[in-house]
C-alpha cells in the first residue's frame, strides 16, 4: 500500500552536515585570501589528534627530510665546497641554497609525478658549531661543546630560515629539527637540556619565524636514546622524565610567543612515549603533535615476523599519544637487502640499496601503510634521496623515484612512497580553478560536499563531491567519523539514495562504536536498488541479536569492493513522522530535488541564506523540509 507523504523531514542532508573532514592534501588552496604570503599552504593548527587547515581541511603531511651538510648530499659533490674553509666560506650559503632549490623544486613537481607537503629541516650543526672552539670529549653530531649561539643567529637568518621559505614557496609545510642528535643518555636539567633551551629560545623568538609559525612547526629533539629524572631513575621507572625535561624547552618556546605546532619526543630513538600518557607536556594553546620514528625491526615487526594487527597494536601502545595528538613520522626508510646484524638502535644493519633500514614494500612496508591510514600518521622519509633520484635530475632534468632502475628497488620506499603520496593527494584534492572555489558548509550530520566528506576511512579512496560519487580502496571505506558522536534517535528512518545502482556492491553502515571494526548496522544494496531505508528504531547489528543504538554513531559511511563507478549518491535523508508512519518503499525513485528560497527562488543548488529543500518523487508525492541555513 502507498502512502501519502505530506510531513515535514528535517532536512536534506545531501548538502550540508556535521561531522568529520576530508582528509586534503596540503597543496589544497584555502579560501578568502587567507594564505597570502604562505603559497599555497594553508596555515595549520591542532584538534584533538588531526592537524586542520583554516578552511576545515585536515591535513596529512607527506615529505622528505634533508639537511644542509655535504656529507648527506652526494659526499660534497652536489655543490662547490670550499675545503679550506669549510662552511665558513664565502660560497658556502650561495652554493648550499642553489643546491636545495633544485631539491625543492623537484619536491614540488606534482606535473611530473611528485607529491611533497611538508620538508623536515635540520639545522645542521655543520653551521653552528664554531671550529675555533674546543671540541671536548668524542666528536659527532650528539657532541655540544662547540655549539655557538650567535652562529645559530646567524645561519637562522642567512641560511635555515630562507630554505623553509623556499619549501614554503613550492607548497611545502617545514618541520625545523635542532641541530645534532641527543647524546646517548640525557638527564632532566643537564647541560643538553640547557642546550636545547638555548636553541629554541633563539629560533622560537625570531621574528621570521613567528611570522611564518602556522606553516613552519619545531621538532623539539631528535632521537632521544635513554632519558632520566633529576634523581637518575631512568623513564622506565619515572614515566614523568620526558614531560620534566621537555616542559621548560615548551614553556619558553610559548613565552616567545610562537603560537605555531611544536612536536614533542619520545625515547628509545623516539620509539617511546608511554610516560606521556600520565604525563603528557602541557600546551596552553592545545598546538602539540608528537614527532616518531619508524625503522624496519622496530615495532615487533620486519620482513620476516609480525602481522599487520600487531604493527598497529605495538605502536599504539609504544606511542599512545597518537590518539590524544597528532604524530608524525620524521624518519623511516627501507629497501631490500642482505642483513647482516642490527644498528647501535637495534634496527636492522644490512647491504641495501642504500636506506638506514633494510626492509620490502611488499612484507614489511604494507603493513606499515596499514599504520599510517589507521592512525592518519604523517611522514618525512629520512632523506630527499629515499623519494627522488636527485643524482639523475642533476644529470639529466628527469625526475623519477629512488633508486629506479636498481635490483629491488619496486619493493623500495622510493617506489612505494612515489605511489603512496599521490595518492593521498588525490583525496579530496581539488580537481578545478582556483577561482571556481566555493565555500565550505558542514552543517548537519551526513555532508557530501567539499571538504566535509572523507573517502578515505578505510583504505584510499576518491571523492567527486560535484558528482557526489565516491570509489573507494579495494574493500574500502568512506564517509563521515565524528569525534562527539552524533545523535539520530530523534528520528525514525534515514533513507539513502543512490543516482544508479553500484556496480560493486554497497553497503551504507553506521557504527555506534567508535572503533571501525566493531559490528555496524549494515543496509546492504542489492543489484538494481538505488533507496536504502533504515529503521532506526529497530535495527539490528549484522548476525550479533544487537541492536543499533542510534543515540550515539560515531562512524557513517558506504563500503564497496571498491574501484570500478563507485557510488553515486543522491542524497541523504532523515524522516521525523509525528503519526508514526514511517513504511517508505523502495522502488519509489526521486524525480527531483529542489531548494527554494523565502521569495520563491528555485534552484538545484542551494542559496545563501535560509533555504528549503522540495523532494519530488515519480509517483507524484513531494515532501518539503524544515528551514535551514547556509552561509558562504
Amino acid at each position: 500500500m502507498k502512502h501519502t507523504y505530506n510531513y515535514f523531514k528535517n532536512y536534506l542532508l545531501s548538502a550540508f552536515a556535521l561531522g568529520s573532514f576530508a582528509v586534503a592534501s596540503a597543496q589544497t588552496t584555502c579560501l578568502n585570501g587567507r594564505t597570502e604570503g604562505f603559497g599555497q599552504t594553508p596555515p595549520i593548527h591542532v584538534e584533538g589528534n588531526k592537524l586542520m587547515d583554516e578552511c576545515g581541511n585536515q591535513v596529512v603531511l607527506h615529505g622528505v627530510m634533508d639537511t644542509p651538510n655535504g656529507y648527506f648530499n652526494g659526499n660534497f659533490s652536489r655543490w662547490n665546497f670550499d675545503w679550506g674553509k669549510g662552511y665558513d666560506a664565502p660560497t658556502a650559503i650561495p652554493n648550499v641554497t642553489e643546491y636545495f632549490k633544485k631539491i625543492f623544486t623537484v619536491l614540488g613537481s606534482q606535473d611530473k609525478g611528485v607529491y611533497c607537503n611538508v620538508f623536515r629541516l635540520h639545522m645542521d650543526p655543520c653551521w653552528t658549531n664554531d671550529p675555533n672552539k674546543e671540541c671536548i670529549g668524542k666528536g659527532g653530531e650528539h657532541n655540544i661543546s662547540q655549539f655557538s649561539p650567535d652562529r645559530l643567529r646567524y645561519f637562522l637568518d642567512n641560511l635555515y630560515f630562507p630554505l623553509a621559505k623556499e619549501a614554503i614557496k613550492h607548497g611545502m609545510y617545514v618541520i625545523m629539527r635542532p641541530p645534532g642528535v641527543c647524546p646517548e643518555e640525557i638527564k632532566v636539567g643537564d647541560a643538553y637540556n640547557e642546550y636545547l633551551k638555548t636553541v629554541w629560545d633563539i629560533v622560537s623568538s625570531n621574528d621570521s619565524i613567528k611570522k611564518y609559525e602556522g606553516v613552519i612547526s619545531l621538532e623539539l629533539a631528535n632521537e632521544p636514546v635513554r632519558l632520566y629524572d633529576r634523581n637518575g631513575t631512568e623513564t622506565g621507572n619515572a614515566p614523568w622524565a620526558p614531560r620534566d625535561f621537555f616542559q621548560p624547552v615548551l614553556d619558553i618556546i610559548r613565552r616567545n610567543g610562537f603560537k605555531g605546532i611544536v612536536w614533542g619526543a619520545g625515547t628509545g630513538y623516539q620509539s617511546q612515549y608511554g610516560g606521556y600518557k600520565d604525563y603528557p607536556l602541557v600546551d596552553p594553546l592545545n598546538n602539540l603533535g608528537y614527532a616518531c620514528h619508524v625503522y624496519t625491526g622496530w615495532y615487533g615487526n620486519a620482513d620476516d615476523y609480525g602481522s599487520t594487527q600487531g604493527f598497529i597494536d605495538q605502536f599504539k601502545k609504544q606511542v599512545p599519544v597518537v590518539e590524544t595528538n597528532p604524530v608524525v613520522v620524521t624518519e623511516c626508510d627501507w629497501s631490500p637487502g642482505h642483513v647482516v646484524g642490527t644498528n647501535f638502535d637495534g634496527s636492522l644493519k644490512s647491504e641495501n640499496l642504500g636506506t638506514w633500514a633494510t626492509g620490502s614494500t611488499s612484507k614489511w612496508g604494507v603493513r606499515f601503510k596499514a599504520v599510517m591510514d589507521k592512525y592518519n600518521l604523517s611522514l618525512t622519509l629520512t632523506g630527499t634521496d629515499d623519494y627522488v633520484d636527485m643524482a639523475h635530475y642533476l644529470e639529466t632534468g628527469e625526475i623519477r623515484y629512488a633508486f629506479y632502475g636498481k635490483e629491488g628497488a619496486e619493493d623500495a620506499c622510493g617506489k612505494a612512497c612515489w605511489d603512496w603520496y599521490k595518492e593521498y593527494a588525490k583525496v579530496n584534492y581539488p580537481q578545478f580553478c582556483e577561482g571556481e572555489l566555493e565555500p565550505i558548509d558542514c552543517q548537519g550530520f551526513f555532508p557530501l560536499t567539499r571538504g566535509c566528506f572523507n573517502p578515505s576511512i578505510f583504505e584510499t579512496g576518491t571523492y567527486n563531491y560535484k558528482t557526489k560519487t565516491l570509489i573507494t580502496g579495494k574493500y574500502g571505506f568512506g564517509g563521515w567519523t565524528y569525534d562527539l558522536p552524533i545523535d539520530l534517535s530523534g528520528y525514525d528512518k534515514l533513507v539513502v539514495t543512490l543516482e544508479k545502482p553500484c556496480d560493486r556492491s554497497a553497503s551504507f553502515r553506521l557504527f555506534d562504536k567508535n572503533d571501525y571494526w566493531s559490528t555496524p548496522y549494515a543496509f546492504d544494496f542489492d543489484a538494481n536498488e538505488t533507496v536504502g531505508e533504515i529503521n532506526l528504531k529497530n535495527s539490528f547489528k549484522g548476525d550479533s541479536g544487537e541492536l543499533l543504538d542510534p543515540s550515539h554513531i560515531y562512524i557513517a559511511g558506504f563500503w564497496t569492493y571498491g574501484g570500478g563507478d563507485g557510488v553515486q549518491i543522491r542524497s541523504i535523508e532523515l524522516v521525523k513522522d509525528p503519526t508514526g508512519n514511517v513504511d517508505i518503499e523502495k522502488d519509489r525513485d526521486v524525480l527531483s530535488i529542489e531548494y527554494v528560497s523565502p521569495t520563491g527562488m528555485v534552484g538545484s543548488q542551494p542559496f545563501e541564506g535560509v533555504n528549503m529543500v522540495r523532494t519530488v518523487y515519480t509517483n507524484g508525492d513531494v515532501v518539503v523540509s524544515k528551514e535551514f541555513r547556509v552561509y558562504k
